[in-house]
């Protein structure tokens, strides 16, 4: 009900961080030119004597004679070298055109117009060095080739070389070392949504959690969902006449008003929300100061409802009054309160007590005068 590419986004972005697969692969490649470069081993001597002549991963080109796996790692290489730069020490490693060595970008990107006439596109920094950084081109400079000849030469007079080997730094990780991770956060970077962190964060079973992740999604399996899916089915809800759907579901059937009034009175509201968005806004109202609860509150009336839908629609189960399902609230609040701190837990058990009771109370009342009017607390208004 879900499309993948939305599943496998990061949860801060709306997904359920379930890894993409090629991405994760890309990733797991780069690390291989991270060990290629920077590993010490008899598999690293083989592999820099047998591609790596020249020292420069930037040069490298597909060949008849690589092996599968070698030209499978050179698909990927554009996307390590956007992360690696190079900390320059005898310059044998270091193409002088194409790695970033002396900025944020290479020279080749900084200065096209000259690197499109240069004669010496694939020389090493160590070679630009001894020849005094003076790079030869093919043709005359014009004026403004001539500005950028003068803006290299202030760019790259400022560094040496040593007698030390050239080293890779990664620079998406503070640290300067390469992981998959920073690598796969790369690769992810365009994927866009709500984060859901209050539902990611919130102390209830991980089911539970999904459950919840899919009502903001509009993914669980109501009936209008299954019609979509060519269904033939009864369309109406499970509690009224009216045509089933999440909202009407959690918060358009009578029912759901009714269970939401009966939550409403023991926190001190003269109002109910009228959706998953004027949930949020309501009960940051009502409970300024109970961040962590506000969604497991929402968790515990969502999963009570459809628990008893589900009972409705595939035990035939009769329900003779929606204080059932507020009794149901009360019992995952409390049951839940067990992942909470002690002094948090007291409080969550107290207040579903106090909402068992008064749900009990009004109950009583329904028995004995006529039913309830719908409209005994006023609709919400954002």
């Amino acid at each position: 009900m879900v499309k993948w590419t939305r599943i496998t986004k990061p949860k801060n972005r709306g997904g359920l961080g379930i890894k993409d697969l090629r991405r994760m692969n890309i990733s797991l490649l780069c690390k291989w030119w991270w060990k290629t470069e920077n590993g010490s081993g008899i598999w690293h001597d083989i592999i820099r004597r047998k591609y790596l002549k020249k020292g420069m991963v930037s040069l490298l080109k597909k060949s008849p004679k690589n092996s599968p796996v070698w030209n499978d790692m050179l698909k990927v290489r554009n996307v390590y070298t956007r992360g690696r730069s190079m900390i320059v020490g005898d310059g044998k490693s270091t193409s002088f055109w194409h790695d970033r060595w002396c900025g944020l970008v290479s020279l080749a990107d900084k200065f096209p117009g000259l690197y499109e006439i240069s004669d010496e596109q694939d020389c090493s920094v160590e070679y630009m060095k001894k020849k005094n950084w003076r790079p030869s081109f093919r043709r005359w400079l014009h004026e403004d080739l001539q500005n950028q000849l003068r803006r290299l030469y202030d760019t790259i007079y400022c560094f040496s070389t040593n007698n030390s080997n050239d080293r890779a730094k990664w620079d998406w990780e503070k640290s300067g070392v390469f992981s998959v991770k920073s690598t796969y956060n790369y690769l992810s970077r365009h994927d866009v949504g709500l984060s859901f962190k209050k539902i990611w964060k919130a102390k209830i079973p991980l089911k539970i959690r999904i459950f919840m992740w899919l009502v903001s999604q509009n993914a669980i399996l109501t009936r209008d969902n299954l019609t979509k899916h060519k269904w033939k089915g009864n369309t109406s809800c499970a509690f009224c006449t009216e045509k089933e759907d999440g909202h009407h579901l959690f918060f358009g059937c009578l029912t759901a008003k009714y269970v939401w009034s009966l939550l409403a009175y023991p926190l001190g509201s003269d109002c109910r929300p009228g959706s998953l968005d004027q949930y949020w806004i309501w009960v940051n109202n009502i409970m300024p100061q109970g961040h962590s609860m506000h969604a497991v509150g929402l968790a515990a009336v969502c999963w009570a409802i459809w628990r008893t839908r589900n009972a409705v629609c595939f035990d035939n189960k009769k329900i003779k009054s929606p204080t059932e399902i507020v009794c149901m609230i009360c019992s995952f609040l409390t049951y839940w309160a067990g992942l909470l701190k002690e002094d948090l837990k007291n409080q969550v058990s107290l207040g579903a007590e106090a909402i068992k009771t008064a749900a009990l109370f009004f109950h009583k009342q329904d028995l004995k005068s006529q039913p309830q009017e719908e409209n005994q607390l006023v609709p919400f208004a954002a």
